[in-house]
């Protein structure tokens, strides 16, 4: 009987000695395998993590990092159909009702085109004389007024201004911010004018510690991907004003209820006429990747976990989302990345939200193609079909078009409002 023992503990020893084996086989197979890091560009040397956190997002309250919403998109409908849209105004014209809305597209990638064109040389004798011709107009030109660092904007939030006895302290106004940060889902903004900048329009500031006030004012947002401000929202909206009215003994100018309301309604309609999505797929060639492969090449790539884990985002130099790397349905924070596997990698374009100047499409574009050749994939669509280069260039064209219609509205893709409005 001990025999039998001995036998069966000793076979089982060598069964876990050759799983230990085969375990690190296969890490040291998964290492070989990984890609070594690319040269960053200019863009990307900027980009990296927060010290002491391995998530994007965890910075501080300066500078925040804005995630554009993956879904839902405000209502489906064409980019292309243009006979069925009609120009949206801002004025009381009809109900954003009647607009069609803007549907997910799908793209593929093709080889990267070379964007870059060559520069002209300025003979020396011409920059010098355009050098003091600059010098002399900056000496001459009248003191700059100061540059607003609030966040309101009445292109796209309802804004209450309140008069006020005498100047507020930050101490004051802070815990009534406090209160009223949202009303329903849109968010809520307090600014003032510091003392003895009443008299300049463009003084706005949000609350500063230790500051004081002449003067505040208090803004909700009309709408963002969660629809227009309704009626609800904005008695919720004046009730919270009020509340800070009577703290500060001031006097409010509130706007008409319906006429905000359907101002907010044109404004949804609008949005959801250019709020669209883009998406490429790269798809493997072979055997399954695991998630624990798919993260080490999104990170040596720049890119940067989300707050809840489900994709990475590429960051341009100035911390804003360019477009994002979803693993199919993996969660990186939530999900053993050792057994999670699948043959999709898919990268999202956000169009509202990038920076249009960046080219946004086009870097997602190349940067699938570099992906693709790199871990022995293909690029395709949401329908596994490679697109064209004509096809490549339709969409593009559309692109334009979109870009266009928000750069007529003054809410340029990637700008601080296009980001607030095109949100959750």
């Amino acid at each position: 009987m001990n025999e039998l023992y001995l036998g069966v503990g000793g076979a089982g020893a060598v069964v876990i000695a050759g799983v230990m084996v085969y375990n690190a086989w296969q890490g040291a197979k998964v290492r070989r395998r990984l890609p070594q890091q690319a040269t960053p560009t200019d863009a990307e040397t900027t980009v990296g993590r927060v010290p002491g956190t391995g998530l994007a997002g965890d910075f501080n309250d300066e500078r925040p990092f804005i995630e554009p919403a993956v879904s839902p998109l405000r209502h489906p409908s064409t980019v292309d159909s243009q006979e069925a849209r009609r120009e949206p105004s801002f004025g009381g014209g009809g109900s954003g009702g009647d607009l069609t809305r803007t549907q997910e597209l799908d793209a593929a990638a093709v080889p990267a085109v070379a964007l870059a064109g060559a520069q002209t040389p300025i003979d020396q004798t011409a920059k010098e004389a355009a050098g003091e011709a600059e010098i002399v107009e900056v000496l001459s030109a009248p003191p700059v007024a100061p540059i607003s660092t609030g966040i309101l904007d009445r292109r796209i939030d309802c804004i209450v201004p309140i008069r006020l006895g005498g100047p507020v302290s930050y101490e004051k106004l802070a815990p009534l911010a406090q209160r009223l940060r949202r009303a329903g889902s849109k968010p809520v903004f307090i600014e003032g004018k510091p003392e003895g900048q009443a008299a300049e329009p463009q003084a706005w500031e949000a609350l500063q510690a230790g500051g004081r006030y002449d003067e505040i004012r208090v803004g909700v947002q009309l709408a963002n991907r969660s629809g227009a401000l309704n009626e609800l929202e904005f008695s919720e909206f004046v009730t919270g004003v009020q509340f800070i009215v009577e703290a500060v003994d001031g006097g409010p100018d509130f706007p008409d209820m319906l006429e905000t309301v359907q101002m907010a309604r044109e404004l949804d309609g609008f949005a959801a006429q250019c709020d669209a999505q883009l998406s490429v797929n790269v798809v493997s060639d072979g055997a399954p990747w695991s998630a624990n492969y798919v993260q080490a090449i999104a990170s040596q790539d720049g890119l940067l976990l989300s707050r809840d884990g489900t994709r990475f985002v590429k960051l341009d130099a100035r911390q804003n989302p360019v477009f994002m790397l979803q693993f199919e349905d993996t969660n990186f924070l939530r999900d053993d990345l050792t057994y999670k596997g699948g043959e999709m990698i898919t990268l999202l374009l956000d169009v509202p939200v990038a920076d249009e100047d960046i080219l946004p499409f086009r870097l997602m574009c190349d940067y699938a193609v570099s992906l693709s050749q790199r871990i022995g994939a293909h690029v395709v669509d949401d329908q596994r079909r490679p697109l064209s280069e004509s096809a490549l260039l339709a969409i593009e064209k559309q692109l334009m078009t979109l870009y266009a219609r928000l750069e007529q509205a003054g809410i340029s893709a990637g700008s601080p409002i296009a980001r607030r409005l095109f949100s959750n």
